[in-house]
């Protein structure tokens, strides 16, 4: 199976493809993301619940917090009562464990965890722990020993799945750099005005690399030769270039949109529709709420086969296939509620369920089957990593962007865009100075009587800036004090 990964850095949207099918897309959020790091301000106190509000800037949603996401700061006594910990208008230094939704704020959490490559810094956990993921028993063994030689004084280290095989000295680089980074935050803690941010991960291809990639990934494709430089020092730096790996990375630098030639931009437009078509001539239908995922099964126009029996249970094991696909492309994530075609025979169900359980085993947010409930409702659980695509473009709608399909439209005839910027999938008009790479500003004959211009390649109107205009101001009063000194 060929693997790759797909980085639009300018539109910070990735795609991991296999067989040149998209498994899954990754987007970049500007407001609050999971592991970013803030030291907020209580603001409300809620003993009936044990949880509290915290204020973390001044516009955006409070955080949540529960009582047992804050067990170092009960300082080893056995407090059962938030109001025993917190106060109004106290400080916490806290992280976003669950990214906010359309009605509620991020999750909060009091127990920090910064993540490397291969190992995971808990500074206010005084614990080792080796990833389940690894089963080789010598395997963990080893490196338990070696965490244990590693681990800093009072805190604790997690050793991840992407730890085995790798050599002691990059594994203490990834922790130094892990240590460097919460003294960091530590002294930015101390000297910062809060409720503010202080650590915030938003870097795409850090992430890329850090999170999604692995040895079966053969070849990485960025529209970017920033980017490019980016992602050479990542795989370098976590040493995932070597002369065994054999990975390639390519620029891409032809005129059509990296999104739109790899179908990317199609498969965010058709996660974003609740009617999904199956091979087989059904479909399937997805609806979101706040609470739960409701996924119903429809044959269509299925009729390969004379038995009704067969036909249904092929309908959903095509059903089956396509489910598990759409949980990892639009990040569907908390409880989910499958209800399949009728199928009578209990050995057709147990059959199902099986098919299931095995597509399921290869999505890494360990979804789990609950149950068959007696009305033939499959109920299972998908672990939250980040907001799903519908709560990413829904949240983008609701902040007064809007999906179009020309952003040409709010553009001059005379002015020239870059190619990627003009190619966005989001239709939306900027309400704030972008730099772009080429710009051609063409003044109206009438105006060109009465100014003369500097630079007439890439002339400007001062008297008449457009909204989407980027007029480098200081730059040409610079020319202008430069021309009157001369």
């Amino acid at each position: 199976m060929i693997k790759k990964i797909i980085i639009s850095h300018f539109n910070n949207v990735a795609a991991i493809l296999q067989n040149n099918k998209i498994q899954e897309i990754v987007v970049t959020s500007k407001t609050y993301q999971v592991n970013d790091i803030y030291i907020g301000v209580v603001q409300k106190i809620f003993s009936s619940i044990n949880a509290a509000f915290i204020k973390l800037n001044k516009y955006g949603k409070s955080g949540f917090i529960h009582i047992s996401d804050i067990k170092h700061l009960k300082r080893g006594k056995n407090h059962n009562h938030i109001c025993n910990i917190l106060s109004i208008n106290q400080t916490v230094l806290v992280q976003v464990i669950k990214e906010p939704s359309l009605n509620k704020g991020p999750r909060l959490t009091a127990n920090i965890h910064l993540y490397g490559k291969y190992v995971v810094l808990m500074p206010f956990c005084n614990t080792i722990s080796i990833s389940q993921k690894i089963y080789d028993d010598n395997e963990r063994t080893y490196l338990y020993a070696l965490a244990v030689l590693l681990k800093p004084r009072m805190m604790g280290v997690l050793i991840k799945q992407s730890a085995q095989g790798i050599t002691e000295s990059i594994l203490m680089q990834d922790l130094d750099i892990l240590k460097n980074q919460w003294f960091f935050i530590q002294k930015t803690a101390v000297s910062t005005v809060f409720p503010s941010l202080i650590y915030k991960d938003e870097d795409l291809i850090k992430k890329i690399v850090r999170d999604f990639y692995d040895d079966s990934i053969k070849k990485i494709i960025i529209d970017s030769k920033d980017g490019l430089k980016l992602l050479y020092y990542y795989l370098n730096k976590w040493n995932c270039i070597s002369p065994i790996t054999n990975i390639k990375l390519q620029f891409y630098n032809k005129p059509k949109c990296i999104l739109e030639q790899f179908c990317i931009k199609q498969a965010i437009g058709d996660a974003l529709k609740p009617k999904v078509k199956l091979i087989s001539g059904g479909y399937i239908i997805i609806e979101r709420s706040e609470a739960l995922t409701v996924i119903d099964v429809n044959s269509g126009s299925f009729n390969k086969t004379d038995n009704s029996k067969e036909a249904t249970l092929r309908t959903n094991f095509y059903a089956a296939i396509e489910i598990t696909q759409q949980l990892k492309i639009r990040n569907i994530n908390g409880v989910i509620i499958i209800d399949f075609i009728d199928m009578h025979a209990q050995r057709d169900q147990l059959q199902l369920l099986e098919h299931f359980s095995k597509l399921l085993k290869n999505d890494n947010a360990r979804p789990q089957i609950v149950q068959l409930s007696e009305l033939g409702l499959v109920e299972l659980t998908r672990r939250r990593r980040g907001q799903s695509l519908s709560e990413v473009f829904g949240r983008i709608e609701n902040t007064n962007s809007i999906f179009v399909h020309d952003i040409k439209r709010n553009v001059k005839p005379n002015m020239v865009v870059y190619k990627n910027i003009s190619s966005l999938f989001f239709k939306k008009n900027f309400k704030k100075s972008i730099i772009l790479n080429v710009k051609i500003f063409s003044p109206h004959s009438i105006e060109t009587n009465y100014f003369f211009y500097i630079d007439k390649a890439h002339t400007i109107i001062l008297f008449n800036p457009k909204a989407n205009y980027i007029i480098p101001l200081f730059f040409y009063w610079s020319l202008v004090k430069l021309s009157l000194f001369y």
